[in-house]
């Protein structure tokens, strides 16, 4: 039995977390002046909380039902002296040497045998007694023989108070409405300040919550931007998005609320207990007979819950990522009538998630109601044990009532407890992705200690260059060339040679396994990969357009390119013809994906963005296979005149498009198999000439 409880605890533990906790704490410390703030402002409200069912019990005690009882202690009754001897304190003398009155606020601290004693010798009085002020009932004229005559006090028993006119019972408890109307008074006032603390302490926590999701996300974003292509090409853009969006946003409550109210809840709880406690501890211990159950149900339905939380999160992944691949490949998913089949795709996950979250609620449903029905019961204990006291006059009305509303606050925080604790897992779910995203070591490489180049050439140098993307399974194999400053070379080769890797590895999207890529002379992994990239324009086969303006595309927000820049480029790759029949011409914003252009069109907006930069080398890979043949004419022209003053490296199928270029290499099988010029190449007969032949 034991060891399943430690066991159990251990789980609870571990589905907390704490190094999680702790790796978060982080994006707090910036506010933590703020938190404190919120600190105290909660520890004002659990105050509030605490004292409100304490004055009720006072306003009922002290003056709505304030009454004595009668005790009589006789000279020679051994009991006398023992009474005297431990509670004098709580006896009032009366004119009547033998007779004395305790309050019945003071009846909890008589010992229960003591009680029974003087009960089962007659020397207690059952009846109640009305301890009225002495000087107001002798102007009024309120006396009776068998009326009980104090010091300052007569006692009245509450029975004859019936009897008194409603103007002199009004007079004669002037004192005892006075002091109801005072703890009105006191209630309404922390009413009032537990309101302006909660308004505060909501504002404040909140505004950490949004401030820290912001931090966060910036943080995420920046993360993201450093992993390299090979973690974008191996994670679904939906899990991505999730992360970036949903993951980041389950944490608002976290940071919000959770952690403060979770303590604050905890405080509540130990502070209730010790108040009820202190007011009547054998009563308090009735009343916490069924928490070691609460905390045992509420440890079983939490390690639960973390479970069924992560399964949630990972399925709305799955969802994303799933929804976001059909709807960008729309066109195929219709043409090939696939509605039907990827709906049925989508079902699947869909329906794993819902019976994940159902799992999720089974789990709620089964522990919510458990906690109210033991919060049921515990009340029902309450007034049973509570109210037979009441009735045996061994426990006032009055802590009765602070005790009802006592066992509900303190479930109340029990309930929130559990609730912020599945709240917590969720979170906590959420943050173990966004963690192990920044986990990732996927990270591009910068040198410790990196090379300047004052002044690029753009001459670049493979040797002996290796690469592959899977173990013993080679792309590139020993490949060597050269490129002169200003020379402009083509590679061709069938599909799968290896000439888009060839790219990839001089703008550093993947490293070179054997081998070394040279520019000017000097090792591209000792530069600055920002800096490598300044010098190279890069544009790919798949043109990319962003759901901004012309202008924005074009100069991807670096305002140091004017617009009459921007104009010229366009015009020198001739994409200034369609953008001047927009409406908006260069402020005309580009729907996403590019669905309002054409393939050419997004391709000359990547011609001219990469042009806008003025690169020392310009790759061009498969960069014209998107444009008609006119439009490749016009570029054609243009790139004739740009290629000239830069080192040009272009990837081409079509071979009619790089006659021009002083040299052509062509692979093949990942290696170098010819190399010339196309005359060269045309005479040799080989694998260049049979891929032009091919085309012809």
């Amino acid at each position: 039995m034991n060891h399943k409880l430690n066991h159990a605890e251990k789980e609870f533990i571990k589905a907390i977390d704490f190094r999680l906790l702790l790796r978060l704490a982080r994006y707090l410390k910036p506010f933590i002046s703020t938190l404190i703030l919120a600190g105290i402002l909660v520890g004002v409200i659990t105050g509030i909380e605490l004292l409100l069912p304490y004055l009720t019990k006072i306003a009922i005690d002290d003056y709505i039902l304030k009454s004595a009882h009668k005790l009589v202690l006789p000279a020679q009754e051994p009991l006398t002296t023992t009474i005297f001897n431990k509670y004098q304190l709580f006896l009032t003398p009366t004119k009547e040497p033998e007779i004395f009155f305790i309050r019945d606020k003071n009846i909890n601290h008589l010992d229960l045998k003591h009680l029974a004693l003087l009960k089962q010798k007659n020397l207690w009085d059952d009846n109640r007694y009305y301890p009225a002020d002495l000087t107001i009932a002798q102007k009024q004229k309120l006396l009776n023989s068998k009326w009980i005559t104090g010091a300052k006090e007569i006692f009245i028993p509450y029975d004859h108070l019936q009897f008194i006119p409603q103007n002199q019972l009004l007079e004669l408890r002037k004192s005892d409405i006075g002091g109801v109307l005072k703890i009105g008074v006191i209630f309404i006032l922390l009413v009032l300040i537990n309101f302006i603390c909660s308004y505060f302490q909501i504002y404040f926590l909140e505004s950490i919550g949004q401030q820290v999701m912001h931090n966060l996300r910036i943080d995420l974003i920046a993360h993201l931007h450093q992993l390299s292509v090979k973690f974008f090409e191996q994670t679904p853009v939906g899990v991505l998005v999730t992360r970036v969006t949903n993951d980041v946003l389950n944490l608002e409550d976290l940071f919000s609320s959770i952690l403060i109210d979770f303590l604050k809840d905890l405080v509540l709880l130990l502070s209730i207990m010790g108040i009820m406690l202190i007011i009547n501890w054998k009563l308090a211990l009735i009343c916490f007979i069924l928490l070691p159950l609460v905390l045992g149900i509420t440890i079983f339905f939490s390690i639960k819950a973390r479970t069924a939380y992560r399964e949630v999160r990972k399925l709305v992944g799955q969802i994303n990522s799933y929804i976001q691949e059909n709807f960008s490949g729309i066109l195929v998913v219709k043409i090939f009538n696939r509605q039907k089949e990827n709906g049925k795709r989508f079902n699947q996950i869909n329906y794993a998630h819902y019976q994940a979250n159902l799992k999720q609620i089974i789990i709620f449903a089964i522990f919510m109601p458990g906690i109210e029905l033991l919060s049921s019961l515990t009340i029902a204990l309450l007034i049973w044990k509570g109210g037979s006291q009441v009735l045996s006059q061994s426990l006032t009305l009055g802590v009765l009532v602070a005790f009802l509303s006592y066992i509900q606050k303190m479930f109340q925080p029990l309930r929130f407890i559990a609730e912020k604790y599945n709240n917590l897992q969720s979170a906590l779910a959420s943050a173990e992705r966004i963690f192990a995203l920044f986990d990732q070591k996927e990270i591009e490489p910068e040198p410790l200690y990196p090379q300047n180049l004052p002044a690029v050439r753009g001459e670049i140098e493979f040797k002996n260059v290796s690469f592959s993307y899977r173990e013993n399974e080679p792309v590139l194999r020993d490949i060597s060339f050269q490129v002169k400053p200003g020379e402009t070379i083509a590679v061709v080769g069938p599909t799968g040679a290896g000439k888009s890797t060839l790219i990839n590895l001089l703008v550093r999207f993947y490293h070179a396994q054997k081998g070394e890529i040279l520019l000017d002379g000097v090792n591209i992994n000792s530069l600055k990969k920002n800096f490598l990239r300044e010098q190279i324009g890069l544009v790919m086969q798949d043109p990319f357009v962003f759901a901004e303006s012309i202008r924005y595309n074009i100069r991807l927000g670096d305002n140091t390119i004017s617009d009459q820049e921007i104009e010229k480029i366009c015009e020198i790759v001739n994409a200034d013809r369609f953008i001047k029949r927009l409406k908006n011409q260069f402020n005309e914003v580009i729907a996403e994906g590019g669905a309002n252009l054409s393939a050419g069109e997004r391709q000359l907006l990547t011609f001219a963005r990469a042009l806008a930069f003025n690169p020392k080398i310009l790759i061009l890979d498969e960069a014209t296979s998107n444009i008609d043949p006119e439009t490749e004419r016009l570029i054609q022209e243009a790139l004739i005149n740009l290629t000239k003053q830069r080192t040009s490296l272009i990837i081409a199928h079509r071979l009619s498009t790089i006659k021009h270029c002083s040299r052509i290499l062509v692979l093949h099988k990942g290696r170098i198999r010819e190399q010339g010029t196309h005359e060269e190449l045309m005479a040799k007969r080989g694998i260049y000439y049979r891929l032009y032949q091919l085309q012809c």
